[in-house]
């Protein structure tokens, strides 16, 4: 029964912030008229930080107790490795298509901005044609300050993607193989971490901390299923708060690396039925529109997925070395203090 409440919560939580994953500044006029938000001292959002606090321990605690699962052969990982490359090119091409940095609704103008657009179409050609990563790696790092620069630091965070995809790139082009091997392994990891900073940035940039675009979308295209439900209580803000809590939690866990595969399922859940929605309510336009600023997310998931959260930075190897050291630093003294307190014998020297 334990197991089975947790995947029911599990699925009911995606099921609540399936709108988590639909980004509503692509959707949203700009227009919209600004909807009151939560307080931070108000009960509800206590409740949900409380709530949100305990789901991210919950990760932590269980993490160490789910079974390890082999790492997949060599050819598999390559060909995920190629989805995330074409996935992520396709989609800068097509944004790039439509005058547009990074996102649908971050339209370029001027000619920064013209400067930005065509370095990201030919960002895009590059990792398509699979044809000098190394420098498109670089080149990706290159647009997302220039992002940064135009659009500020926050809004920039929000596609922090961009930057984990491009690490990833890079150190797996490594051309020395005494450097690559050394710093290979933390390719994923910087994946997973640059995508959970990702995923919070975004959680507090369209759900939390401005809800009111939240709010408007979720009324205009009619997804708040709580009420439908019956639940009137559950009204468009506060399901605009649990969709932004529920993806706080997911990039929180992915920077910690902890139960990353089961985070990055429920990602994946999220996603899926955000283009579903719109599909069934016949808006072709904005799944397509979902899919296409999805698609280095799916490359990331699909990796994730296979590879969990990497070989290197995660929080609970951090307390186990801890406890490692402060053990052999235990044993150590014992050790010394016992042949302090045993006589000595001719063959000590003495």
């Amino acid at each position: 029964m334990g197991k089975l409440s947790l995947v029911g919560s599990t699925l009911t939580m995606c099921m609540i912030a399936t709108g988590a994953t639909a980004h509503v500044n692509w959707f949203v006029e700009r227009d919209a008229e600004p909807l009151a938000n939560f307080n931070v001292t108000d009960p509800i959002f206590l409740v949900w930080i409380c709530l949100a606090t305990m789901m991210v321990f919950f990760s932590v605690w269980i993490d160490g107790k789910l079974p390890t699962l082999r790492v997949a052969e060599t050819k598999l990982r390559h060909d995920f490795m190629e989805i995330l490359r074409v996935f992520t090119g396709m989609s800068f091409l097509l944004t790039a298509y439509e005058g547009s940095l990074v996102a649908p609704h971050k339209v370029a103008d001027g000619t920064f901005g013209l400067v930005l657009v065509v370095m990201q179409a030919v960002i895009g050609i590059m990792l398509i044609a699979n044809r000098w990563i190394k420098i498109a790696a670089i080149m990706m790092l290159i647009l997302h300050a220039g992002v940064t620069l135009k659009f500020g630091l926050f809004p920039a965070l929000e596609y922090a993607i961009i930057v984990g995809i491009a690490f990833f790139l890079l150190l797996n082009s490594i051309a020395d193989e005494a450097r690559r091997d050394l710093l290979k392994p933390y390719s994923v990891d910087a994946l997973r971490i640059w995508t959970g900073i990702s995923l919070v940035a975004l959680a507090v940039g369209e759900k939390l901390a401005p809800s009111a675009l939240g709010q408007v979308f979720v009324a205009q295209y009619q997804w708040n299923f709580m009420q439908a439900l019956g639940i009137d209580f559950f009204d468009d803000r506060l399901f605009v708060l649990s969709a932004g809590m529920v993806e706080a939690v997911i990039g929180i866990v992915l920077i910690l690396g902890t139960t990353v595969r089961l985070a990055v399922l429920a990602l994946s859940v999220m996603m899926a039925i955000s283009n579903i929605v719109f599909i069934i309510q016949g808006n072709n336009e904005a799944a397509l529109v979902e899919f296409v600023g999805h698609m280095p997310i799916i490359g990331v998931a699909l990796l994730l997925l296979l590879l969990g959260y990497g070989q290197r930075l995660k929080i609970t190897d951090a307390f186990s070395q801890q406890r490692a050291t402060s053990q052999l630093r235990s044993r150590a003294a014992l050790g010394h203090h016992q042949r302090r307190q045993r006589p000595a014998t001719d063959h000590e020297g003495v």
